[in-house]
């Protein structure tokens, strides 16, 4: 994943809050950003195995170990 886009196609929480985005493929850090600014709109209970280890991953990566989700 380092280093390569995400495909917001593969993660449907994070599709659902990329609403004012058009293209399909997103940088991480820019997914990073959008995961702790739009927390509120993330359904937890929908969050399948993938995307939580690609939320876990962005959280060590770009977050250093912290996500600092806005309520």
């Amino acid at each position: 994943m380092a280093g390569t886009m995400i495909d917001r196609k593969h993660y449907p929480e994070l599709d659902l809050i990329m609403w004012d985005h058009a293209g399909r493929f997103i940088a991480p850090e820019k997914a990073f950003a959008l995961y702790e600014t739009r927390w509120r709109f993330v359904d937890q209970t929908r969050l399948d195995t993938a995307e939580k280890q690609l939320i876990a991953q962005l959280k060590h990566k770009h977050g250093h170990g912290v996500m600092l989700a806005a309520c």
